[in-house]
């Protein structure tokens, strides 16, 4: 039995505008250096992190569906199930090179917690991908149709909404440096790529030695 997002990237209408957030993604991703293992916070069924890196790649991956996680271990190389914003201990204990929060932001109350999560958990020269909708007046409509008809099971899931790339960016900068950033999908959709903030603990001098905050 095929998985949601299985049947959604291949299926009329709901394939255009996973394919085009796919694309997108997947354009930013291939001019930065990736370094693995990437860890997908909220990973679904695994199906589109696996679109946008591919297949090559170590990935981990936690959520919080049952049938996401059982699907999800047909994909990725490892995958744990609990909440993003109290993730499960066993992926605590290492660190990883890219970090992916893929229109997860919108399903907790809290997305700052997650975000603190993702900063303890990425390396010092890792990159974070956050994709999340924005709550224009067309994604309100698109949103509102689709929760009424073939997406029913996500109506009444969006737990915060990002009224526009400046929240969003609000947030982030707290913990991260914003790489870059773009719209797809007539504007409904903010994908952004960050870094880490330097350690002041760690700052290089001059003289590239390195100094105590």
């Amino acid at each position: 039995m095929k998985s949601y997002y299985e049947i959604s990237t291949t299926r009329f209408p709901s394939k255009y505008w996973h394919r085009e957030i796919v694309k997108a993604a997947k354009s930013m991703v291939k001019k930065h250096e990736i370094s693995e293992p990437i860890l997908d916070l909220g990973c679904g069924d695994g199906v589109r992190v696996r679109m946008i890196f591919g297949d090559s790649v170590e990935i981990h991956g936690v959520d919080i569906n049952p049938e996401m996680v059982e699907s999800a271990r047909e994909r990725l190389d490892k995958v744990y199930l609990g909440s993003i914003e109290d993730p499960p201990p066993e992926i605590l204990n290492r660190l990883y090179g890219t970090i992916v929060l893929m229109e997860t932001l919108e399903h907790v109350n809290n997305p700052e917690r997650v975000l603190g999560v993702a900063d303890k958990l990425l390396k010092e020269k890792g990159l974070l991908l956050v994709i999340i909708p924005l709550e224009t007046t067309l994604f309100r409509i698109i949103w509102w149709l689709w929760t009424r008809s073939m997406g029913r099971r996500w109506r009444g899931a969006h737990l915060f909404k990002f009224k526009s790339e400046q929240q969003l960016f609000s947030i982030l900068e707290k913990r991260f440096k914003v790489v870059e950033h773009k719209k797809t999908n007539l504007g409904c959709i903010a994908i952004t790529i960050c870094s880490k903030k330097e350690n002041p603990k760690t700052r290089p001098t001059q003289d590239n030695t390195r100094v105590e905050g």
